[in-house]
């Protein structure tokens, strides 16, 4: 399978890709889109079926496209969904969004790009140049292109643990990924569970409970106890910025954004300042900064950018507040089989001390923020053959400033681009819609230029 463009993956990121390549490609060129056809455009995010996991940004700033602030509201409006620009949609019919979208770019035939589909995950990459790129695909096939474009989405945390730290006799009541199984359908009504992290996939959880009933018991633990904050309905319009990028260190910069936080009425507007300009102040951080920004600002950072839809927290509130939701901070020790329950041990964090949670089932939601290319069969193979190079941080790929692929020696491979959260270590805020779909439209330009 020959093309120009080959887009590795089949998430929202390649859903934006492809459908900004065709319309920014020249008439008769062809891109190959590689991954599981069943999941186009869904992702982890977009593919629940959980009418009550909302967006945490409202539908106004969720366009698939980036000149196109309005696209999604008009999709909603001309689809009959009754949902306005600051209501917060359900997932799965953004989900719905995305894969019509794509289906509606595709069906443009005249003075398009042809895409041509293989249902198959890319496992090894046979060549790796400026002009041509060939990966071998898990159905026997290769793909062989100009241009490459890595689409490969998050991989989910592992538990926090050593498997040492783990009795072979808790296993079976452990659940790794809260995504990839099927936890909720087979839990008892009357279970406690203990619900590892705190954020967005962890609030998710407790919504779905509460929906089919759920009277047992509800333990969370993270290491700082923080849940998202709360959008507020409508909001305020973003303050001036605190700072411009490259012009503070990062202690300077917190307490700038602390002190303007306090002199106005919504703490909100002084984050929503920082949006258009998060990816330049991240950029201009040195190696030694960033690190000193996960150890101790990045948790803080996530729980106020990251906010919940008003209705959700409502939920998730009304629970804790009925003693059903217990919250703990602190770090994981061990999980052990203790008569006819499972106890987790963990380091309080104010107390220092150790203490127990019993419970009947375990879900990690640590969430997927550390892209590791250990946990990406192909990423791995090509780190082995010293093709590719994790970004400095661990998180991801190291990519250039344009998103080109970086070689172990920091040298950007032309025309091989990765865009998403794979990128997180160059641009920190890549994992949201408003994100992606600019990165998106700029690879799509540099490609199009090139073609």
């Amino acid at each position: 399978m020959n093309s120009d463009v080959a887009v590795l993956g089949a998430g929202f990121s390649a859903t934006a890709m492809v459908i900004n390549l065709l319309e920014n490609l020249p008439p008769a060129k062809t891109i190959s889109l590689v991954g599981n056809r069943s999941k186009y455009g869904l992702g982890v995010a977009y593919s629940t079926k959980e009418e009550n996991h909302r967006l945490n940004v409202p539908a106004g700033r969720m366009s698939l496209y980036a000149d196109r602030p309005d696209h999604l509201v008009e999709w909603l409006a001309a689809s009959g969904h009754g949902f306005g620009k600051e209501d917060f949609v359900p997932r799965q019919l953004f989900g719905r969004y995305v894969q019509q979208t794509l289906a509606t770019s595709l069906q443009q035939k005249d003075n398009w790009a042809r895409v041509t589909f293989a249902d198959a995950e890319a496992i090894n990459c046979e060549q790796l140049e400026a002009d041509c790129q060939v990966f071998s695909l898990s159905n026997g096939e290769q793909v062989q292109a100009a241009h490459t474009v890595f689409c490969l989405g998050g991989t989910p945390s592992g538990l926090p643990i050593a498997q040492s730290a783990i009795d072979p006799l808790a296993r079976s009541h452990i659940t790794i990924n809260a995504w990839a199984d099927d936890w909720l359908e087979e839990i008892d009504p009357d279970a406690t569970i203990f619900l590892l992290g705190s954020g967005l996939t962890t609030v998710d959880q407790v919504v779905s409970l509460k929906k089919q009933g759920h009277r047992g018991k509800i333990h969370i633990l993270s290491r700082h106890g923080l849940l998202p904050q709360v959008h507020v309905v409508p909001r305020s319009d973003p303050a001036e910025p605190a700072f411009e990028p490259g012009s503070r260190t990062l202690s300077e910069m917190l307490q700038l954004l602390r002190r303007q936080a306090r002199n106005v009425h919504d703490w909100r507007m002084v984050i929503d300042a920082l949006r258009p300009m998060t990816q330049s102040v991240w950029q201009e951080l040195d190696a030694t900064e960033r690190a000193r920004f996960f150890r101790h600002a990045n948790a803080w950072w996530s729980v106020h950018r990251h906010r919940m839809a008003p209705e959700i927290a409502d939920v998730v509130h009304t629970m804790r507040h009925e003693g059903q939701v217990s919250i703990h901070s602190g770090w994981l020790q061990e999980i052990h089989k203790s008569d006819d329950h499972v106890v987790a041990t963990y380091l309080d964090r104010h107390s220092h001390e150790m203490r127990d949670i019993h419970f009947d089932r375990i879900v990690n939601c640590t969430g997927m923020e550390k892209c590791s290319i250990s946990k990406v069969p192909l990423l791995k193979k090509m780190a082995a053959n010293g093709l590719i190079a994790a970004d400095a941080q661990g998180l991801g790929l190291a990519v250039s400033a344009k998103s080109e692929l970086l070689s172990p020696e920091g040298t950007p491979r032309s025309n091989v681009y990765a865009m998403g959260p794979m990128t997180v270590g160059q641009f920190f805020e890549i994992f949201a819609v408003p994100d992606i779909r600019v990165q998106a439209k700029k690879i799509a330009g540099k490609i199009a230029l090139a073609a």
